[in-house]
């Protein structure tokens, strides 16, 4: 971590350095026949911040304090389930083991262990009960009763 903090200690002290150097020259002339330079001054202090902001995100992937660890085939969600905006349930399994497990804003907790006879892999989902399936009954009802309005518009629009 102290070689992050050095690192950016050293990259403002340089930026403060360049700021002022440049800071004290004339202003760039008008001078259409003059362009180049000041072309050149602008693609390179874009090449300089493009590979800045490129050192710095692989910094912070290296130095990261949260690091994940990735690969491996032994963790895997089977299926997850959201209660609320705010409230969920997960099927994990570990090994040849499901758990069942409850996430919330506060934290998770383990509900119950299952066992793998109940655990059995569907090859499509059910359709949605509940407030799905009345919507969709609501809007196949609307669609009904205004396909015969729009067909009557669009006759009187044509005559």
């Amino acid at each position: 971590m102290t070689r992050l903090r050095l690192f950016l200690i050293f990259l403002a002290v340089s930026v403060g350095h360049s700021v002022s150097t440049y800071a004290d020259e004339q202003p760039v002339p008008a001078l259409p026949g003059d362009i180049g330079p000041t072309l050149l001054q602008l693609a390179g202090a874009l090449i300089f911040i493009i590979v800045l902001i490129y050192v710095s995100v692989w910094l912070m992937k290296k130095y990261s304090v949260g690091k994940m660890v990735s690969g491996g085939n032994l963790i895997n969600v089977v299926e997850r389930r959201n209660l609320t905006a705010k409230q969920a349930i997960y099927l994990i399994k570990v090994g040849e083991k499901h758990i069942l497990v409850g996430a919330t804003d506060s934290g998770m907790s383990k509900i119950a262990d299952v066992d793998a006879l109940e655990v059995r892999p569907t090859g499509l989902a059910k359709p949605a009960s509940g407030l799905a399936s009345k919507f969709s009954q609501i809007l196949k009802s609307s669609k009904s009763t205004l396909m015969p309005m729009l067909q009557v518009k669009e006759k009187s629009l044509e005559t």
